[in-house]
């Protein structure tokens, strides 16, 4: 059930999760297919480590960014108000669910390890990834699909992200939320 999926996204300075900084984290819960209640982060570093790259796709604006954004405890601790009101600390450990979501994991771990925590046992070391939901259905002959990035998968199933909200992490969180189940139906 997507109530133990915690459907995650981030938007990043950069490729390197222990150089780069996390910029945004966006957060989706389900109960079912719709939607139960999502979050962005936003995450204030001093300084941000980015990269050309990294900031020319998620588009973030440094200066303007900074001024909105939490510093990386206070963050956390919104963060953790979320989780509890979704997955009280006494429950399994939460399952993380993206595209790609091996990325959005690592990065973070490494921003939970800067501020002296670790991803387990809070959160699972097992993923869903709708990358690899999307492989298997294709090689199954379900999907006539060779591209499978979140991109080509949003338009093959019709999945709406507004161009202000795409490449950003409550935009792609919520796509990708929608994409998850799309696939499921799929399967059927």
């Amino acid at each position: 059930m997507s109530q133990s999926l915690l459907f995650i996204d981030t938007e990043t300075g950069g490729l390197d999760p222990r150089t780069h900084s996390l910029l945004t984290v966006g957060l989706v819960v389900g109960d079912g297919p719709k939607v139960a209640n999502s979050l962005e982060i936003a995450i204030r570093h001093e300084p941000f480590v980015v990269s050309s790259g990294g900031m020319k796709v998620n588009r973030i604006d440094l200066v303007e960014h900074a001024a909105t954004a939490l510093e990386p405890d206070m963050a956390l601790g919104v963060m953790n108000v979320f989780l509890e009101q979704h997955f009280p600390h006494l429950c399994k450990p939460i399952t993380l669910a993206g595209h790609n979501v091996s990325f959005d994991q690592a990065f973070l771990g490494a921003f939970l390890e800067k501020l002296g925590h670790h991803l387990e046992p809070r959160f699972s070391h097992r993923t869903v990834d709708t990358h690899s939901m999307a492989v298997a259905l294709r090689d199954a002959g379900k999907l006539p699909l060779e591209n499978l990035g979140s991109s080509a998968l949003f338009a093959h199933f019709g999945i709406i992200v507004p161009e202000e909200k795409r490449h950003t992490a409550l935009g792609d969180a919520l796509a990708t939320f929608e994409l998850y189940w799309k696939l499921v139906e799929l399967m059927k």
